[in-house]
């Protein structure tokens, strides 16, 4: 039933390979709903995206870098598998609430529901992408990350072209995505390990609790940089989220970028952890560290260049007025990736009170700051908050990673 395991260096070259082409093709949505249908549509899905990334956290639980750094077999991919299935209905059960108590319209609200089960088709993939990483078979999930990828973007413009309903466009983008999970994922799963079902309460019961604290952090996370845009919309209107989301998108090419490099790492670090193999885990950090830092500086030097003639030819001279947004955008991106690499770290040394820690003082941070600084700063002050909260979550990443490596390799 195994299948030859892939080198690191052809994991994290089909890892991001794959995970480029699926981004490159949300942020294409993000960009043609603007030519498609204008910039109250793409302000609707924007609001869409913020709502659901939320309880899109609670659907995975936090527990991808859990799962590919289990690296005593804790748990089967049965538990991980039914575990989603779990979580992912939880979930969906919370945005409808949160839907119905908040002074949304309907089409908001059916915007939001229909993009939340899109999600759901990534929460699936997010958990068949860890048997993937663990058997060190990432081709898989860089194949499955491009058809995916071709199915949304496909699916989006040419039903909003023909119909011009956001939300018609969006369900049919959900329901081709979770079409694919069940004709590629789940079978190729199948064929490289035991992908059964495992519905045994006692182990679902023990997952669940050990991974709780990384629920906290994932949705901390998601709030750090969701609380900002969310202010954004009810101080200034759904308008100028459609332009702050329009100059954002293109940055997280830059962020995104980073984690697809250092992701398959995180099952390294689990298992040089775990040998207490010191020179290799700070080895494997430090290729980490400087592969964010060359992206850092590519996508700093290429704002800078042609920041203002990308912003003319994607959207149009109303969006590219408002160039001076992309380079605090381009650098909250940047201190976002380091965190994302540092909370990989803590989580395969299970680190976890300083994941929950370091995220819920930037969420405090962003949720102070927030109003006040866009009230001052109007757009430009939604990048200040989302700067400086994450710059405290670095820090007091560093302060639990150190002092964790300290004790554990003495």
């Amino acid at each position: 039933m195994s299948e030859k395991k892939l080198s690191i260096q052809s994991s994290v070259m089909w890892n991001s390979a794959g995970s480029i082409f699926y981004l490159g093709c949300q942020w294409l949505l993000t960009v043609l709903v603007v030519k498609l249908s204008g910039l109250d549509s793409a302000g609707m899905l924007s609001l869409a995206m913020s709502v659901c990334n939320i309880w899109y956290c609670l659907a995975v639980y936090g527990m991808r870098n859990f799962q590919v750094s289990d690296a005593t077999e804790q748990f089967t991919n049965g538990s991980y598998i039914f575990s989603r299935l779990l979580t992912c209905g939880v979930a969906f059960l919370g945005c409808l609430a949160y839907t119905l108590i908040m002074p949304y319209d309907f089409e908001q609200s059916i915007c939001i529901l229909l993009y939340f089960l899109y999600k759901s088709s990534e929460a699936f993939f997010d958990v068949y992408a860890g048997i993937f990483q663990k058997q060190w078979r990432l081709d898989y999930a860089g194949k499955s990350m491009i058809l995916r990828g071709i199915l949304s973007l496909g699916s989006f413009c040419l039903c909003l072209k023909l119909t011009d309903n956001i939300s018609l466009t969006i369900g049919i983008m959900a329901a081709l995505c979770l079409l694919s999970i069940l004709i590629y994922d789940i079978p190729t799963a199948g064929r490289l390990t035991d992908t059964h079902l495992d519905t045994r309460f006692p182990e679902l019961k023990t997952l669940l609790i050990q991974c709780f604290p990384l629920v906290i952090y994932t949705l901390l996370s998601s709030a750090i940089g969701s609380v900002p845009r969310l202010f954004l919309e009810r101080i200034l209107g759904n308008y100028e989220l459609g332009i702050y989301s329009s100059v954002a998108t293109p940055t997280l090419i830059i962020q995104m970028g980073a984690t697809y490099v250092f992701n398959p790492f995180v099952t390294l670090f689990a298992e040089r952890y775990h040998q207490k193999d010191k020179k290799g885990f700070l080895s494997a950090f430090g290729k980490c560290v400087l592969a964010v830092l060359a992206i850092a500086a590519i996508g700093l030097l290429g704002g800078k260049l042609l920041g203002v003639w990308g912003l003319n030819l994607l959207y149009g001279s109303e969006v590219a007025s408002h160039s001076d947004l992309l380079l605090p955008l381009i650098l909250c991106t940047i201190l976002t990736a380091f965190a994302w690499l540092l909370c990989g770290v803590l989580t395969a040394i299970r680190e976890f009170p300083g994941l929950v820690i370091s995220n819920l003082a930037a969420v405090i941070v962003s949720f102070i700051l927030s109003p006040w600084l866009e009230t001052r700063f109007q757009m430009q002050g939604a990048s200040l908050a989302l700067g400086l909260a994450t710059l405290i979550e670095i820090l007091v990443l560093l302060f639990y990673m150190f002092r964790n490596l300290k004790k554990h390799f003495s």
